[in-house]
């Protein structure tokens, strides 16, 4: 049922042109940045739009705001996505071939709640199985959030095994605050990947062992998707997302 319900995303990336491009490595640790102060989403898509971008489904919002209080700056971006029983995602993107280490971090902030009937997902990569072709995408792995005992918890699902992986101690989200999400990958076609996530510096789960990617490309995709949440527009925000080469020091 899962992949059912995300093959949509599929569709979404394909009909942006997500070609496969060579991403600007940059003479520092920082790889790629974007904090809004455009005003707009055009630094998603710096280098070309096969290089990063946006993708929605009607039923979903995607912008800059300026309320709540960006965490830096102006401007944030808000993702709204009123999930009724079928797929509805807000997304932003980065693609194409990345440094084999990388940190990918953003700071979110969810101003309420939800009541999350199977997952929302708000951190995701996705692989191709091909890199020259749009249509061989595959999941990777999401950072997601379900309900339990009324909270919003965190948890980790690995799509190429369709394996759960939870926290160690439930870790819930916190909610009208902004808070730092960060994952490093170390790609590898072999079983000698690691990714590792962490919530506001804290260790949330650390996967080694295991084959991270199907080939050396990669989307790394921000935002809400849901199938189902019961209390729509379920909302979040971003801001100050980043690729580097080294851990966050926040």
């Amino acid at each position: 049922m899962r992949r059912a319900a995300t093959a949509l995303a599929v569709g979404g990336l394909v009909a942006l042109g997500a070609c496969s491009d060579q991403i600007d490595l940059g003479t520092d640790s920082r790889v790629w940045f974007a904090d809004f102060e455009t005003g707009d989403l055009s630094q998603w898509q710096e280098g070309g739009t096969s290089a990063g971008g946006q993708l929605s489904t009607l039923d979903a919002q995607l912008g800059v705001v300026t309320s709540p209080t960006p965490h830096g700056g102006r401007f944030a971006a808000r993702s709204a996505i009123f999930a009724a029983g079928r797929q509805s995602y807000a997304r932003l993107f980065r693609a194409g071939v990345m440094p084999t280490d990388a940190y990918y971090r953003v700071w979110m902030y969810i101003p309420a709640r939800y009541t999350i009937r199977q997952y929302w997902n708000v951190f995701e990569f996705q692989g191709r199985s091909d890199p020259a072709n749009p249509g061989s995408y595959v999941y990777l792995w999401s950072l997601d959030l379900q309900t339990s005992n009324g909270e919003m918890s965190w948890y980790l699902f690995d799509d190429q095994r369709a394996a759960q992986y939870n926290p160690s101690v439930t870790t819930v989200a916190p909610i009208q605050r902004w808070f730092l999400v960060e994952a490093f990958m170390h790609q590898a076609t072999d079983n000698t990947g690691q990714v590792t996530f962490w919530v506001d510096g804290n260790l949330l789960k650390d996967v080694t062992g295991v084959s991270t990617v199907p080939t050396m490309w990669l989307s790394w995709n921000v935002g809400g998707s849901s199938p189902e949440i019961t209390d729509p527009p379920a909302e979040i925000f971003l801001d100050d997302a980043e690729i580097a080469l080294t851990r966050s020091k926040q």
